[in-house]
């Protein structure tokens, strides 16, 4: 998941060196699900990731399956930007994080929904 900008001062300046030794450290698999990043193909109807290319891939997409490329990420266990201990982060992919993550997510949409609306911002 990409820094948002205004949370890029909680990151370290080493942050990309950072990421790199994780994803090295995690032989550029998911740590949760064991994904290989930047493997291409499609999750099943029960998430698993399928693998899928050439030809193979040709046919998944003519079935209709949403082929998906996987870009693992950087997750902060205890969710927070500040802790860059490589014990406290793990290279996950998308789904893995998302879900990791739900709770705080949650969290944050239920706080926003509390914040009153910018000027000019329609209610939604």
């Amino acid at each position: 998941m990409p820094i948002r900008p205004e949370n890029k001062k909680l990151y370290p300046k080493n942050w990309k060196q950072i990421r790199k030794d994780i994803l090295q450290r995690a032989n550029n698999r998911c740590e949760f699900c064991g994904v290989e990043n930047y493997a291409e193909g499609y999750r099943d109807k029960d998430g698993n990731f399928i693998k899928s290319e050439g030809m193979q891939q040709e046919a998944d997409t003519i079935d209709g399956e949403k082929i998906i490329r996987i870009v693992l990420t950087v997750a902060h266990l205890d969710h927070d930007p500040q802790n860059n201990d490589y014990n406290n982060l793990r290279a996950l992919c998308q789904r893995c994080h998302l879900r990791h993550d739900i709770e705080q997510h949650r969290q944050s949409r239920i706080i926003n929904k509390k914040l009153p609306l910018f000027e000019g911002q329609d209610e939604i």
